[in-house]
C-alpha cells in the first residue's frame, strides 16, 4: 500500500510524471470518477498564473496544480494517519481523511479563465450571497449562514464556485451531509465555530491544512511550482520535511496543529517565498497591466453579448450557455475568452495582442513609487495625494466606465460637472447635497488637468491608465505566523514561533494600496522627469490643504 495514492496499492493507480514531485499516483477509482471527467479536464485549459507577460514560460495550468495539491494532501493524511491511535474518539476518521484528499484534488474545479483575473465575475455586483446560499443548500450546513455573517467569512469567488461545481457533479462521492459540509469548508477555509466538540476541532485542523493564511498544501504547491516553471530565483522549500513534521495534538482538551522543531527553517522559507512572489511578481506593473487589459476585454464581451452570463455554473459544464445565435460556451476556459475577444473591435483587445503599442509604467515597483513621493512629502501631503488618486479612480469608473485618463475621460468629467451644475440650479431643495457632489467632481477634474499638464510638459500623449494595486505586507507580520506552534522534545508544551526564532520581523503597512500610472511613449522614447511629476502632484495637494 502507498499513502501517496491515498492508501491504495499502486496496481490500482494511474501514475502521472510531474517535474516537481517525480511521480504522482492516484487511485484508479478517482481517475475514472473525477480526473477523466470533462469538468476536471477543463482545468488543462485554465492557466495557473497571470505571470506570462513577465516570465514567458509561466504557462502551466490548473490541472497540474490540482494534481500537485492532491499529492501533498496525501502526504499530510499519511502523516496524520500514522498517529491514528491519538484520534480514537474521532468517528469516521478515515472517511474524513478521504474527503480532505478529495477537497485537495477539487479545490480549483470552478476556477475562472486567466487565473484570478476573471473570478470576480462570478459575484453578483461584488456580493457573495448567492454563492454562499447555494453552498448552504447543497451541503445542508445549518450553521454556515450565521458563521459567515458573524465571522465575515469571505472566500475567493473561485473557491465558492469550486464547492458548488464539486457538490453538484460529484454528489455520489459523499456518504453524508457532514462530509459535504467538511468538504466545502476545506476548500473555502471556513472553520467550524458553533460546534466546539473534539471532532470539529480536529476537522478545523484539517481545514487549515488546505486553506489557511500562512501554510497549507495549496500554497506549498503553487510556490514551488511557480518558481520552478518561471525560473524565478527564490528559496528552496523542503515540503517533505515540513509536511512530515505536522502533528495534531490535544492541547487543553482541544486539537491544534503543531510542527516538530525540525520544520522551523522550512516554515521561514515558505514565508520568504510567498513574500517574494507577491511583491516582485504578482504586484509587478506588467502583470497588473495584463490583468487590466483582460478585464477591459471581458467588459467589452459582456457589453456586446448583453446579459448572457458567461461566468456561471452552466458555462463551466458541458451544458453551457448561449452567447448568441451563433455561439455557445461550455466548459469555459481561456480559449473561449480569447475567441470572443478576437470577434470584437476594441482598443484594449488590439493592445492585448500588439504589445509594442502597450502603455508603460511610470514607476516599476512599490518601492520606486514610495521613493518618488518621499522627498518633500509629509505623511499628510502623501495621504492627500493617495486619497485624491483613489477618488479619481472611482470617479473615472463612474463617469467613463474605464481607468483611462485621456481627452475622452476629461470631456466626460466636464459634461458630468455641467449636468450637476444645472441640477443644482433647478433642484434648490437639495442644494447642499448637490454642492458637495459638485465640489468632489471639481477636485477630480483638477487632478485630470494636472495629468494633462504633465503630459504636455513631457511631450507625451495625454493617454494614461491608472491602476490600484495592493500594498505589500510581509507574511512575517501576520499574527497567524507568529502563533504557529513548535514542539520540542524536552518541553511539555509547544512554543509559539515568535518566541523561538529571531527571524526578520515586519510591521503591517499603514496603507493598504498604491497606484501604477501607465503612459504611451513618444516616438523618440525619451525619458520622463518623475521629479516634475511629484512636484505637480505635491503642489496640487498643497492647494487642497489651504482651501
Amino acid at each position: 500500500m502507498c499513502w501517496c495514492t491515498g492508501g491504495f496499492s499502486l496496481l490500482n493507480c494511474k501514475r502521472f510524471k510531474d517535474p516537481i514531485y517525480g511521480y504522482i499516483d492516484i487511485e484508479q477509482k478517482i481517475i475514472s470518477e473525477i480526473v477523466d471527467t470533462a469538468g476536471f479536464q477543463r482545468l488543462r485549459n485554465i492557466i495557473q498564473t497571470s505571470y506570462a507577460p513577465l516570465y514567458s514560460s509561466a504557462v502551466h495550468n490548473r490541472f497540474v496544480h490540482s494534481l500537485g495539491v492532491y499529492h501533498l494532501g496525501c502526504i499530510v493524511t499519511q502523516t496524520v494517519d500514522e498517529d491514528r491511535d491519538s484520534f480514537s474518539e474521532i468517528e469516521a476518521f478515515q472517511r474524513y481523511l478521504y474527503i480532505f484528499r478529495l477537497a485537495c484534488l477539487l479545490h480549483d474545479l470552478g476556477h475562472a479563465p486567466f487565473s484570478h483575473t476573471g473570478e470576480g465575475y462570478y459575484l453578483e455586483k461584488g456580493d457573495r450571497t448567492l454563492l454562499h446560499n447555494s453552498i448552504i443548500e447543497l451541503s445542508n450546513d445549518s450553521d454556515l449562514q450565521e458563521e459567515i455573517k458573524n465571522r465575515n467569512y469571505n472566500a475567493a469567488p473561485h473557491e465558492l464556485m469550486s464547492v458548488i461545481v464539486s457538490l453538484k457533479q460529484f454528489d455520489n462521492l459523499f456518504q453524508s451531509e457532514a462530509e459535504k459540509s467538511f468538504f466545502a469548508r476545506c476548500i473555502t477555509g471556513y472553520q467550524y465555530v458553533k460546534k466546539t466538540d473534539a471532532l470539529h476541532a480536529f476537522l478545523n485542523c484539517m481545514i487549515s491544512l488546505l486553506n489557511s493564511s500562512v501554510i497549507d498544501v495549496d500554497k506549498l504547491d503553487y510556490l514551488i511550482r511557480d518558481a520552478y516553471i518561471t525560473g524565478f530565483e527564490t528559496v528552496s522549500i523542503d515540503y517533505e520535511r515540513l509536511l512530515r513534521s505536522i502533528r495534531i495534538r490535544k492541547l487543553d482538551d482541544k486539537y491544534e496543529i503543531v510542527y516538530l522543531k525540525g520544520a522551523i527553517s522550512v516554515i521561514e522559507n515558505v514565508v520568504y517565498a510567498h513574500d517574494a512572489e507577491r511583491k516582485w511578481i504578482q504586484n509587478h506593473p506588467v502583470v497588473q497591466y495584463e490583468a487590466y487589459l483582460l478585464q477591459s476585454a471581458i467588459e467589452a464581451i459582456k457589453e456586446k453579448y448583453g446579459d448572457t452570463n458567461i461566468f456561471s455554473y452552466d458555462a463551466l459544464t458541458s451544458t453551457g450557455v448561449k452567447v448568441s445565435d451563433e455561439y455557445k460556451v461550455s466548459l469555459l476556459c481561456d480559449a473561449d475568452i480569447i475567441f470572443l475577444m478576437k470577434n470584437l473591435d476594441n482598443e484594449s483587445i488590439d493592445e492585448y495582442y500588439e504589445r509594442k503599442n502597450r502603455r508603460h509604467p511610470l514607476w516599476k515597483s512599490e518601492s520606486e513609487y514610495k521613493a518618488i513621493f518621499n522627498v518633500g512629502f509629509t505623511d499628510n501631503l502623501f495621504e492627500i495625494v493617495e486619497k485624491s488618486l483613489e477618488e479619481l479612480c472611482k470617479y473615472l469608473n463612474f463617469v467613463n466606465k474605464s481607468q483611462e485618463i485621456n481627452e475622452k475621460a476629461l470631456q466626460a468629467c466636464k459634461d458630468d460637472l455641467q449636468k450637476y451644475l444645472k441640477l443644482a440650479e433647478s433642484d434648490t431643495k437639495n442644494k447642499s447635497k448637490h454642492d458637495a457632489a459638485i465640489e468632489k467632481k471639481k477636485k477630480c477634474l483638477q487632478w485630470l488637468n494636472v495629468l494633462k499638464s504633465f503630459a504636455d510638459s513631457q511631450k507625451i500623449p495625454f493617454d494614461f491608465v491608472i491602476i490600484r494595486a495592493n500594498q505589500f505586507t510581509s507574511g512575517f507580520a501576520k499574527e497567524a505566523f507568529a502563533k504557529i506552534k513548535i514542539e520540542f522534545d524536552m518541553l511539555k508544551k509547544p512554543c509559539y514561533f515568535e518566541k523561538v526564532t529571531n527571524v526578520l520581523r515586519a510591521e503591517k503597512s499603514v496603507r493598504d494600496k498604491f497606484y501604477y500610472l501607465y503612459y504611451r511613449r513618444s516616438e523618440d522614447n525619451h525619458s520622463i522627469d518623475l521629479k516634475e511629476f511629484a512636484i505637480l502632484l505635491g503642489q496640487t495637494a498643497m492647494k487642497e490643504v489651504f482651501e
